[in-house]
């Protein structure tokens, strides 16, 4: 009789861990009600408005709920991601790597988009090109951003450097749309900015750009926006980040083979948002100076990470383990 409730002791204590084993693997499954996604609403994020308004996200998620907000600016995504309020978002370099640097759990999923950064210079500006801004006043988004790192690569190539680096040339941080007045009443020379600014700069107050896209640092294949999510999501979600992938690159294909839907598109999105309507030419410019493309090269991420180290942004530069393409690769060897 001992023996019978002995058995049917360790019988009740397997069927228990059984039970809590497959609790395990459902806390650890894909089977999640939502998937969080941030981005900006500008051009180099156009993978992401495509995907999100033609429902090529939602098509792979299933019955997984799509839930989609934007951000004014990288950190600020940053912030939400590392705090668990996004799962996945589209984001520049410099803010990605900067919080890696800073032992965030953090990695680069793929790249979004490259190029789309461009100098431009007031029109009455006697600005034709870097080597003219000796003494001149330039402004970038912020201090140590992608634009920002990419002006003073240029200034170093031609001799110059900001005041703060011992330099002639004046420097100050503003938002695009300060910069676009100041640019008109010419107390702005130059300024790094990134599409549809700059097109919308040439369009209503006359800019010309001084350094085209291709011409920028690393001839415009430095990625200007990734696709990022913490570590830790990644390895309790990896089926669910490798469908958002697929997503992701379906987007990227959609935008390349249909360029004039993908504006509009685009185009009707950014209105809803900023309540305001870029015109037809500004996007498609836009477009034309800007490479959406899931690809990503570790190796010019690790160039901008020296460069940004020379100029004095960061301390360290070992980003090992940042730029991690297994789950993209094996999307792409199953599509």
């Amino acid at each position: 009789m001992k023996n019978l409730r002995l058995k049917s002791l360790l019988l009740t204590l397997l069927a228990l861990s059984l039970l809590a084993l497959a609790g395990c693997g459902q806390e650890s499954s894909d089977n999640t009600d939502a998937l969080r996604l941030g981005y900006f609403p500008n051009i180099t994020h156009a993978a992401a408005i495509v995907g999100a308004e033609q429902g090529i996200f939602q098509e792979e998620l299933g019955t997984t709920k799509l839930e989609t907000q934007t951000f004014p600016n990288g950190s600020l995504l940053m912030d939400a991601i590392l705090t668990d309020q996004v799962d996945i978002g589209y984001v520049g370099p410099e803010p990605v790597i900067n919080r890696y640097l800073q032992g965030a759990d953090v990695v680069v999923l793929a790249g979004a988009a490259s190029g789309g950064n461009v100098i431009v210079a007031s029109r009455d500006s006697e600005v034709q090109s870097i080597k003219d801004l000796a003494n001149k006043v330039v402004a970038t988004p912020a201090l140590g951003c992608t634009h920002d790192i990419e002006m003073r690569v240029l200034m170093d190539r031609a001799g110059l450097a900001m005041e703060n680096d011992g330099g002639n040339v004046s420097h100050l941080t503003q938002k695009p749309a300060l910069m676009m007045n100041l640019l008109q009443r010419n107390e702005l020379d130059a300024a790094s900015v990134s599409e549809p600014w700059a097109s919308q700069m040439e369009e209503k107050i006359g800019a010309k750009v001084i350094v085209e896209w291709d011409e920028m640092p690393w001839d415009g294949n430095l990625p200007s926006t990734l696709l990022v999510a913490k570590k830790q999501f990644v390895k309790e979600h990896p089926e669910l980040v490798k469908k958002i992938l697929k997503a992701h690159v379906k987007s990227v294909n959609k935008i390349n083979s249909n360029l004039d839907d993908a504006a509009d598109t685009v185009q009707q999105h950014i209105k809803e948002l900023t309540k305001s309507e870029l015109s037809t030419e500004v996007i498609t410019n836009s477009f034309t100076r800007t490479n959406i493309t899931y690809k990503v090269d570790p190796k010019i991420v690790n160039e901008l990470v020296e460069e940004s180290s020379k100029l004095g942004f960061f301390e360290s530069t070992d980003v090992t383990g940042l730029v991690d393409k297994t789950l993209l690769n094996n999307v792409l060897e199953n599509m």
